[in-house]
């Protein structure tokens, strides 16, 4: 029989530790001093409590001790960067600068966003006005003045920071070959224009293979690049340009055959070597942006002028030739909006299309869900992996579930085909609400729709939806894989052209350790043409309409 006495013991451990959790979080520190110090005699491996006590000690200003404890933290591998930034800075205010530096240094080694983040600490500005420090843990040549060797500092920059940041850069691309890229570019500087030197770094960082080790194309500056009055999409039957420029709306509907005398598809062979992707349908969402700026194509050898190129265009039968002129400046609002499928901007139109399906209506919205009466289908639109200001995740799975369980329901469709991503840790209320729903998660009843903006977290949620219920998947192969190389604790900004860089730094393992799948591919392949775009129809929820038709909810 088991000892009573024990069991009250655990139990009575188990309350202590809660009031521990409840005093921090009310930041009655010489309690949690208290508790938790007599808590951990009793429960030594609980790290948790471990590093709230260290946190604890480091607000009452009792650095050896906040040292101790939140090495033991990282010993136990809980909060890893976070426990070495917090040693650093006590070592800091204890004035030991050597030490200081030397647990800073693991930190950024460990989680590149205190890159920049340590700069702004006033815990660690022994070592932000120390120069010696700055230079090493920020290292370039603050004395250039020349465009050469400015240029050069910052290739230099860019080739440590991505060493230093970047998850496994040489996974994809062999060490030699890296460094004859940046031998190459670095001999290059004298005989390229500023825009081809960008140009030539979206390249390298294209060959590192995955979608979010990215150059962004400058947006300020010097360098600004610039944006064509008309956005395409590349349809599996062609480029189609769908928005325009008020001044150029004659355009919208047009294909496009030819720019600057050079066939599209050989455009789009040269433009996507700067693409950085995790698969060829990430290629296939991000070429019509790639597609939009000037200086791009320019650099590329595809156009002769910077920012002006002749367009050849189909349209209603009729072929003719343009000369376009991009003034408008590239701005971040721009490619947030493009990159989330919302664009609008004054002064620019959309095509006309015979109707709007619901799937391209409140893209800004994370999440929202419909009910169609005469199919009886439930539709999740889950846009972006972001928490609504107007509803939280467990709320919004409560209501949605709630719907499908009381009402005539004869399936569910979580539509991720706009989902590009977010934060994946926030996601799981509504993923749990999924699977324990025993109406619908059954085979014929679940269909998730995919595409190739279906990016990073929401890629994440698809994998989970695969691993864990009974969902056919319909549409497009996937923009990324079940596991990749992601996140975008790695930004850092280039010196002096101020170009910024995201450098992937963690590895979502989603699916099986064995998983080396490129993308998920859907059961219900359905293509993207550009008539059922101009016709308005879903074809995806057309094809879910067929197959559950008939069938009781």
């Amino acid at each position: 029989m088991k000892d009573t006495s024990v069991i009250d013991k655990q139990t009575d451990c188990l309350k202590e530790r809660e009031q521990i959790i409840t005093a921090y979080k009310n930041k009655d520190y010489n309690k949690v001093q208290e508790l938790a110090s007599n808590y951990l005699k009793n429960s030594p491996y609980d790290y948790e409590i471990c590093y709230l006590l260290a946190q604890t000690e480091y607000f009452l200003k009792k650095w050896s001790k906040a040292i101790t404890y939140f090495k033991i933290a990282l010993d136990f591998g809980y909060n890893v960067a976070e426990s070495k930034y917090n040693i650093a800075c006590c070592y800091a205010l204890q004035g030991n600068s050597e030490l200081a530096f030397k647990w800073l240094n693991d930190a950024i080694n460990d989680h590149p966003s205190y890159y920049y983040q340590w700069m702004e600490d006033s815990d660690l500005s022994n070592l932000a006005n120390n120069q010696n420090y700055l230079n090493k843990l920020s290292h370039y040549n603050r004395d250039a003045v020349t465009r050469h060797s400015k240029w050069l500092a910052d290739i230099e920059f860019f080739n440590e920071r991505m060493r230093q940041f970047h998850f496994n850069l040489f996974e994809n691309i062999t060490e030699k070959d890296w460094d004859d890229e940046i031998n190459k570019l670095e001999d290059k500087i004298g005989s390229l224009k500023d825009h081809e030197i960008v140009v030539e770094l979206m390249k390298i960082a294209a060959k590192v293979g995955d979608g979010h080790t990215v150059v962004a194309p400058p947006v300020s500056g010097d360098i600004i690049f610039h944006k064509a009055p008309f956005l395409t999409h590349l349809f599996d039957d062609g480029l189609y340009i769908i928005n325009a420029k008020n001044s150029h709306s004659d355009l919208l509907g047009a294909k496009v055959l030819k720019i600057d005398d050079m066939p599209i598809n050989e455009v789009a062979n040269k433009v996507q070597t700067v693409i950085s992707h995790d698969n060829q349908f990430g290629i296939k969402w991000l070429l019509p942006l790639a597609l939009n700026m000037p200086e791009l194509l320019n650099a590329l050898k595809i156009t002769q002028n910077k920012i002006e190129y002749k367009l050849e265009v189909e349209k209603d039968g009729n072929i003719r030739t343009l000369n376009i002129v991009c003034n408008d400046e590239l701005t971040s609002d721009f490619l947030e909006s493009w990159l989330y499928g919302f664009y609008t901007e004054k002064g620019w139109s959309k095509m006309s299309i015979k109707k709007t399906p619901t799937s391209q209506t409140r893209l800004e919205d994370p999440y929202w869900f419909e009910y169609l009466p005469e199919d009886q289908l439930v539709v999740f639109h889950y846009n972006q992996v972001q928490t609504s200001p107007e509803e939280s995740e467990s709320e919004f799975t409560h209501r949605l579930t709630e719907f499908v369980s009381n009402n005539k329901v004869k399936a569910l469709i979580v539509d991720l085909r706009s989902n590009e991503g977010g934060d994946n840790t926030i996601y799981q209320p509504i993923l749990n609400g999924i699977i324990s729903n025993e109406k619908i998660n059954k085979k014929g009843k679940l269909f998730v729709f995919i595409g190739r903006r279906t990016f990073s977290a929401g890629m994440c949620f698809a994998t989970e939806l695969e691993k864990s219920t009974n969902a056919i998947f319909v549409g497009e192969p996937t923009g990324s894989s079940p596991n990749f190389v992601g996140e975008s604790g790695g930004v850092f900004q280039l010196p002096y052209s101020e170009i910024w860089i995201n450098a992937s730094n963690l590895f979502w393992q989603n699916s099986y350790a064995f998983d080396k799948r490129k993308f998920i591919s859907p059961q219900v392949f359905v293509k993207d043409s550009f008539r059922d775009y101009y016709e308005g129809v879903d074809s995806c929820l057309e094809v879910v309409k067929q197959m559950v038709q008939g069938k009781g909810d």
